[in-house]
């Protein structure tokens, strides 16, 4: 089978789908997000908008498109069904065009330092006019183990405009690491540099988890980083930060307020700890790691705690924690867990040079300035 050939017939079938009518709601919250005066303005846009409703959009209930396209598509044939599912793993980019081989280029994405070798479903002479050195802007779906399809409508631009594209992936790399992270020789260098961070934490704290009051934050961490820290912590009677070894580091107020309700299950009966554990517990934005870590000190009081608190008799924590987080925290079990710093690709070392130059160059033009002052 041709998939190639395949995908472009089914991604258009796919687009047609989308626009059928039976999604009209979802697309329009869709496109409102794009197009936030309810005025479509741009072509490339609204393509870009219907490619996103199509391969990444969740529908109310919690499925993609695709799902729902493959269900009504059983006579497609398991090869086929493997590659739309694939197009859920879409990788976005800044591409340099290195080689233009008639129907294909090799593109390399200046975010994940990573070759791909994309074909268009316009045929052979959709790249007539891109040369070597030239950059595309846009998105890529998987065909075959090699070879991608370029989605939606991708932006064009010359070799000049190198700069500020730099500018830009690095940019992107910094503000969303997973897009640098599907690199793996990447992805294994970050965890190398938060295992490295994470030593260094604990030979400077002497533990991996430090609980202190909430004023003292500032500056027992600017002992040890640069990093900034909210202001309302200053506040928190308690402030635990854990620097775990999949999650990184992390803060979590009114810690002492969980930690003595693990040790003591009794004072959950209290609206004070009572409200601090659910807090803890139902949070989907927080972290399981400090649960885990309170309830693996006597797993037996944990179990009674949650008991407690959930009037659950016969809760016990062996067999009943991991679901019960998995339960409150869907939005942390339902992506794998990606390092929580970004390693200096080539992108952000050349932005790094550049701002480092027009400081320079900025300092030189003041001091040129204050001695014309002087004369």
């Amino acid at each position: 089978m041709d998939l190639l050939a395949r995908a472009a017939e089914l991604k258009p079938e796919l687009l047609e789908f989308a626009v059928s009518g039976r999604f009209t709601r979802e697309l329009g919250l869709v496109y409102s997000r794009f197009f936030p005066d309810g005025v479509v303005t741009d072509e490339a846009t609204s393509a870009l908008a219907l490619d996103h409703f199509a391969l990444e959009y969740r529908l109310p209930g919690g499925d993609l498109l695709i799902d729902r396209f493959l269900a009504e598509r059983p006579e497609l044939h398991e090869a086929e069904r493997a590659m739309v599912l694939g197009w859920k793993d879409v990788v976005e980019g800044i591409f340099e065009v290195r080689t233009v081989a008639g129907p294909a280029l090799i593109l390399h994405n200046l975010i994940d330092e990573l070759t791909y070798t994309a074909h268009s479903d316009l045929g052979e002479d959709a790249f007539e006019a891109l040369d070597p050195g030239m950059f595309m802007v846009g998105r890529l779906i998987p065909v075959t183990f090699d070879d991608w399809m370029i989605s939606a409508t991708p932006a064009v631009y010359t070799p000049d405009a190198r700069r500020q594209l730099v500018r830009a992936a690095a940019e992107a790399a910094l503000r969303n690491p997973a897009r640098v992270f599907r690199n793996p020789a990447l992805l294994a260098e970050a965890w190398q540099i938060q295992a490295a961070q994470r030593r260094q934490f604990t030979e400077h704290f002497g533990s991996d988890l430090v609980v202190m009051q909430g004023a003292e934050v500032a500056a027992r961490m600017g002992a040890f980083t640069s990093m900034s820290f909210p202001d309302h912590l200053a506040r928190e009677e308690t402030v635990a930060l854990i620097f775990d070894e999949r999650d990184g580091l992390g803060y979590y107020t009114d810690f002492g307020a969980v930690e003595e309700a693990f040790a003591d299950p009794s004072l959950v009966t209290r609206a004070r700890y009572r409200d601090a554990i659910s807090r803890y517990l139902r949070g989907d934005s927080v972290s399981p790691v400090p649960i885990r870590r309170l309830a693996a000190r006597d797993p037996e009081r944990a179990g009674r705690l949650f008991a407690t608190l959930l009037g659950r008799r016969g809760f016990t924590w062996q067999l009943d924690g991991e679901a019960l987080l998995r339960a409150h925290k869907p939005g942390y079990f339902s992506s794998p867990r990606l390092p929580a710093c970004t390693p200096v690709t080539a992108v952000i070392a050349e932005l790094d040079h550049d701002l480092e130059q027009e400081h320079v160059q900025d300092h030189v033009q003041d001091h040129g300035h204050d001695a014309e002052q002087r004369v």
